[in-house]
């Protein structure tokens, strides 16, 4: 019987993070989620259907390099051997997220550092440490690559998955800080796409509008008037950005692939 793949996932203890783990748990992926919480992430992890419980949650901040040099992070994923000839992650999903509610003059340098640590930084430190280390990558042709295909029984190459933001394209009040970091998501991703296609890794990014998660359940979010915009007319679960995750992950042809998943909101 094959392996099961592996999605690692930052942010997955709550929200869209969670959601996609759930998704992909039910397509027979063992799920590492990564969250600062380990009430939150145990919690998580609990929840996660599986018929062989193998998932598992690693607690840490993402935005500091220390975690990503940390020792619990090695005993948590095992380094590949070159027998394997392939990373011990599949799917990377990079969800970890803070937002921002101050408007820009008054916002202080040390929120901005944590906006843009939490939302593009530390996406991409998390990112190179797991490039670098082997623990995801394309190419190859071992035992591991042979035992993997896809949902149409042909070879399935890796995928990093970057959450992005609506915010990012159109700009927000009050968000200044984070509409710049998920900018800048998208932007790593369109470049590391560029890099990383001809060894066989795929890179991708989905950018969600508003979405029923803690983010938008705040009283600084105007719902109503944000309802009267949204083409739609309603905000988005977080089910449903999971689904595009799992498109991403089961299209192989899917490389520097941006959904938009908003409403319409984009289009007005």
């Amino acid at each position: 019987m094959p392996p099961l793949r592996h999605a690692f996932i930052t942010g997955g203890s709550r929200g869209i993070g969670l959601s996609i783990a759930h998704l992909l748990a039910r397509h027979s992926f063992r799920c590492t989620l990564v969250a600062r919480s380990e009430t939150a992430l145990s919690a998580a992890v609990a929840s996660l259907p599986s018929s062989q419980p193998r998932h598992k949650y690693i607690v840490g901040d993402v935005s500091k390099q220390s975690f990503w040099t940390s020792p619990v992070l090695g005993d948590a994923l095992p380094r590949p051997t070159q027998k394997q000839q392939r990373g011990q992650i599949d799917v990377l999903v990079n969800c970890a997220g803070v937002s921002q509610e101050k408007v820009f003059a008054r916002t202080s340098a040390e929120e901005l550092q944590s906006v843009v640590a939490t939302n593009l930084t530390g996406l991409m430190m998390g990112t190179r440490f797991l490039l670098r280390q082997g623990y995801i990558q394309g190419g190859g042709k071992g035992e591991r690559e042979a035992e993997l295909e896809d949902w149409a029984g042909g070879p399935f190459s890796p995928v990093i998955i970057n959450v992005a933001s609506l915010l990012g394209l159109k700009g927000g009040y009050g968000a200044a800080a984070y509409a710049a970091s998920k900018a800048g998501v998208l932007g790593f991703t369109r470049a590391l796409a560029t890099e990383t296609g001809s060894q066989g890794l795929r890179v991708n990014a989905i950018v969600p509008g508003y979405i029923n998660t803690d983010m938008t359940s705040t009283g600084a979010i105007d719902r109503k008037s944000l309802l009267q915009k949204i083409p739609l007319q309603r905000f988005g679960n977080p089910e449903e950005i999971a689904s595009a995750a799992l498109f991403l992950t089961q299209n192989q042809y899917a490389h520097n692939c941006v959904i938009n998943l908003d409403g319409g909101l984009s289009a007005v």
